[in-house]
């Protein structure tokens, strides 16, 4: 009988737990907008600056993931400027490409680049968690006009030895069964809270939804980066590493912080994947001192838009 309820709650809990976040956003000052982007019916939340900070900060999350993943963060950048975190292509309320049920890193980044040109008008600080922060390092190697710097939260899309390199992390986010869900909360939290195991169906829908499933499978070994990608850079860079992030390969953490060498850099102990929602005051704390660097040697123009 308990096995017979614990699926459907379980499997509720995600959304429960998305709508308190989208709720306790709107009580901080969020506010929710809807745009068509790249032809991408796209979702964005909203925080207006508060004091004299004019730098726009713009929020990525990572593959299943959502813009409310940033609810512990958003507030507390607006010391910087304004702060919009954008739900990714097929993503929270975003919708897909024409025609598709996933979006690639190209149309990821297209995506990102139309945000900054007709929403945001002006050279943005971008912060990207896991694949997040694979956008965030296309979007300043295609245009760095319109990225003040970006700041990598455990960041993925590392060529490592090819797709070779991350056929046991595609194979694992399939989560076949719910031994591996808890294997997934472990290697991404370290010790997750109770209320994540308790809404462990719900993750494993997530991560097998077409937005993931559909991406893994079409996962084109071109799009991921090489040492040269990072090398070629042309806006400061600052990274945070968990210390106990098992979840991608450990051997990423390497290649950024090797090929990155100017790079500011993080490491957070008792820390796994999310530092974003794990020690959001440290984060936010760093992302403010990285801003307070920029500003000291340049000035925001807007962009063409």
């Amino acid at each position: 009988m308990l096995g017979q309820l614990f699926t459907p709650l379980s499997t509720a809990a995600v959304p429960l737990i998305y709508g308190l976040s989208h709720r306790a956003l709107l009580r901080l000052g969020a506010t929710s907008h809807e745009r068509r982007l790249a032809e991408i019916r796209t979702h964005y939340y909203f925080m207006p600056a508060r004091g004299e900070g004019n730098l726009p900060v713009l929020l990525l999350h990572g593959i299943a993931d959502r813009a409310q993943t940033w609810s512990f963060v958003m507030r507390q950048l607006t010391a910087i400027g304004p702060v919009y975190a954008l739900d990714l292509a097929g993503f929270g309320l975003s919708g897909f490409p024409p025609g598709q049920r996933y979006a690639t890193i190209e149309q990821q980044t297209t995506l990102v680049q139309a945000m900054i040109r007709e929403v945001i008008g002006q050279p943005t600080l971008i912060v990207g968690n896991s694949m997040g922060g694979w956008i965030a390092v296309r979007v300043a190697l295609a245009t760095p006009e319109l990225v003040a710097g970006i700041v990598l939260l455990a960041p993925g899309g590392a060529i490592l030895r090819g797709r070779e390199s991350w056929e046991p992390f595609l194979h694992t986010i399939e989560l076949p069964d719910r031994r591996t869900v808890r294997k997934v909360l472990r290697q991404m939290y370290g010790r997750p809270p109770l209320p994540l195991y308790l809404a462990s169906e719900g993750l494993r829908s997530m991560f097998r939804r077409d937005p993931v499933r559909q991406f893994v499978a079409a996962l084109d070994e071109n799009a991921l980066l090489r040492p040269e990608d990072l090398r070629l850079l042309r806006v400061p860079v600052a990274m945070i590493w968990g210390e106990d992030d098992y979840f991608i390969p450990r051997e990423s953490r390497d290649f950024f912080c090797a090929n990155l060498p100017q790079a500011r850099v993080a490491f957070l102990p008792r820390c796994g994947h999310m530092p974003q929602q794990q020690r959001p005051r440290e984060v936010a704390a760093f992302i403010r001192e990285f801003a307070r660097e920029l500003a000291a040697t340049s000035t925001p123009k807007r962009t063409d838009g």
